[in-house]
């Protein structure tokens, strides 16, 4: 190592990691004339060199060596980048030409580089396997990062160092779950197991970018088998200690084009919170984050009516809806917003609101025994997983709570509007959670009961209205709380059916004359 700054020399051998990349560092010297005689002593293989040093600069004294030894490598590091320079360099045979500020990066791309050509020319290529794969990987890695006209170059430097049966070519993202569990050492021997694996078995050659371990592919994942037999592997390599996602982009025909496949894998890993876990995603597939192409295209989700239809659901226990209106929820919260924090947020929203309304109505219901439940929806990192959680308990509590889905179904809807009377009941939102045609339940009821569904209704509100003006309720008040909003509208109904005012009937004693209404 060569140059004329000791703070060169010395962040040179703290930035790099010599050993690893098949070197060893021997010496280190501040001019031209100290390296020659340096070479004539030690003999090295490489020699990193600067350009401008005094007394004798870093063309010179590789000159010199070029006398007797015209097998050494020179990677040169300077920071000028005058043409001049450069083309001396080659003429000399130079390996390597890195400008200064260094570039960590590139320098260790180069260093393999002219290891690989060392191992090759000395024959011993089956003993530098580690540093043919380090080449490869950091060849890969400037290919899915390059810009368009640095393709080409790189595609050249990296196709000796692969081999394809086809032509097609594919980038695999994947990205290990439960980290927190698992904890990182557990983390990093999957990783290491997955690219083990990927060697040993001809699958694909590995490289880690941020949180991915990514693959170049050998076989498209399109053809019988090849997708299976990767899941295989992913799978073996995490136990049951941890999971995987997993994305592949689309297939290129190129070296140069990997970079867009390995961006197709990266966009759908974008959306993992919506991906199932231990599964290969291609891009090409329909997934529930393609329920909207962009976040927000959608109506705003009707917070409202789901946890109603929701609360409906779980007040008949019926477990079916259940699971039919938080599948339901899910796909309107990821239509409208596609975002991980918005899908959960807006489902513990509608949860919240659903078991409240539950447990105002069932006392067996207490909402504190599903905090925890709301609390764990955050943690789920997949929303299959999220539901699945949320469809598990639900579930099980329309099943306590389903006690009468023996009766006939007309029977059932009877009660169901004893209960909820004051609310907005439509027959429609009847034959949606009883799973009945609106035309034929509504035809059905009447011959039950002699009433249409509305008449039905209102006349159960009425009684109700009774009851409560009785006990000295005002009248305006009654009229809301019985799902009358409008005052004049609740005179009018109370009057065709009891042929009195209101204001009649509000205070009178329990022995005053009774009103018959026939509701069963």
């Amino acid at each position: 190592m060569v140059d004329d700054e000791p703070a060169i020399r010395k962040g040179l051998l703290k930035i790099v990691d010599w050993e690893s990349l098949g070197f060893c560092v021997v010496g280190d010297v501040s001019n031209g004339i100290k390296a020659v005689a340096l070479h004539r002593e030690l003999s090295p293989e490489l020699i990193v060199i600067d350009i401008r040093m005094p007394r004798m600069d870093g063309l010179q004294a590789i000159r010199e060596i070029r006398k007797t030894d015209g097998d050494c490598q020179f990677l040169i590091l300077s920071g000028y980048a005058d043409f001049a320079y450069a083309k001396q360099a080659m003429e000399m045979g130079v390996s390597g030409y890195v400008l200064k500020p260094i570039d960590e990066l590139e320098l260790k791309g180069e260093l393999l580089r002219i290891r690989s050509k060392l191992d090759q020319r000395s024959g011993h290529a089956k003993l530098s396997e580690f540093h043919v794969n380090a080449l490869r990987e950091e060849l890969i890695l400037k290919l899915i990062a390059a810009d368009p006209a640095d393709a080409p170059a790189l595609e050249r430097e990296l196709l000796p160092l692969t081999s394809f049966a086809g032509k097609s070519k594919q980038i695999l993202l994947v990205e290990v779950e439960d980290i927190s569990q698992a904890g990182l050492e557990r983390l990093e021997s999957v990783k290491t197991k997955w690219l083990e694996a990927a060697e040993e078995e001809d699958l694909g050659y590995g490289f880690q970018t941020g949180p991915y371990i990514g693959f170049l592919l050998k076989g498209d994942l399109n053809r019988p088998g090849v997708k299976s037999e990767w899941t295989r592997l992913l799978q073996d390599a995490c136990g049951l200690q941890a999971g995987f996602t997993a994305a592949a982009g689309q297939i290129v025909y190129k070296l140069t084009d990997i970079r867009q496949s390995y961006e197709d894998a990266l966009g759908v890993l974008r959306n993992r919170f919506l991906l199932a876990e231990g599964q290969i995603h291609a891009a090409t597939e329909s997934v529930l984050s393609r329920t909207a192409t962009e976040p927000k295209t959608h109506a705003l989700p009707d917070f409202e009516a789901l946890a109603t239809k929701l609360f409906y659901m779980l007040d008949i226990g019926r477990g079916e809806g259940v699971a039919e209106t938080l599948e339901e929820a899910g796909r309107a919260l990821a239509a409208y917003d596609s975002s991980e924090t918005a899908i959960k947020s807006g489902l513990v929203q509608v949860l919240s609101v659903a078991l409240s309304n539950l447990a105002a109505l069932h006392p067996s219901v207490n909402i504190q025994d599903y905090a925890p439940l709301l609390a764990a929806l955050y943690r789920h990192t997949h929303y299959d997983k999220a539901l699945c959680a949320a469809r598990t308990q639900l579930v099980e509590l329309a099943g306590r709570l389903g006690g009468n889905g023996s009766l006939p179904v007309v029977k059932q809807v009877m009660d169901f509007i004893q209960r909820h009377y004051h609310e907005n009941l439509k027959l429609e939102t009847m034959a949606e959670i009883f799973n009945y045609h609106k035309g034929y339940l509504g035809k059905m009821f009447k011959q039950h009961t002699g009433d249409s569904f509305h008449t039905y209704l209102d006349k159960v509100r009425i009684q109700q209205a009774i009851r409560l003006l009785r006990e000295g309720h005002k009248v305006y008040e009654v009229s809301e709380r019985v799902g009358y909003p409008n005052v004049d509208y609740f005179h009018s109904k109370f009057k065709k059916y009891v042929g009195a005012r209101p204001s009649s009937i509000k205070g009178t004693p329990p022995k005053a004359k009774a009103f018959s209404l026939e509701t069963t």
